[in-house]
Formats: structure tokens, sequence, C-alpha cells
């Protein structure tokens, strides 16, 4: 699966760095992957929120010291014969 460069959002202040993730999420294309990392908790659990309610999917969320990286996979979950 295509990765597209990573999405750092440790020093962009809230809300603006919903938007900025929103704005990347939209510009992927289907079956591309993308890496975040932030250091909110509360920023990472609004992230996972966005992706939820797309078609697209969390695919990867852990902590690493302060920050959390999550991995989200654009596209929805193919379909299984």
């Amino acid at each position: 699966m295509p990765t597209t460069p990573p999405l750092d959002l440790t020093e962009i202040s809230w809300p603006v760095c919903l938007l900025t993730f929103k704005q990347r999420l939209l510009a992927l294309r289907t079956g591309e992957q993308l890496g975040v990392s932030v250091q909110d908790h509360d920023v990472a659990d609004h992230i996972v929120l966005i992706v939820h309610r797309s078609e697209d999917r969390v695919i990867g969320r852990h902590i690493d010291g302060e920050r959390h990286r999550l991995c989200i996979l654009k596209g929805p979950c193919p379909l299984k014969e």
C-alpha cells in the first residue's frame, strides 16, 4: 500500500491541527496510508472520530513517549466474499 509523507501535528494548536488533518485526509487517494503524530490525547481521539465518520480506517494507534501515533488507511474496508 502506498504511504504518504507523515503528518506531524505536535506543534500545531487546536483546532488548526484537526483542520490540517482533515485537509490531508481528503487529499489522499484510496489505498494510501497516512501516519499522524500528535501530543495531545484528546486530539488523537478527535482524529479517530473524524476517521470513523468517514469511509476511512484507523489501522494503527500507539503511544511513543509523549507522542500519539496513528496510521490511517484511505478508503472503505474491502468486502469479504
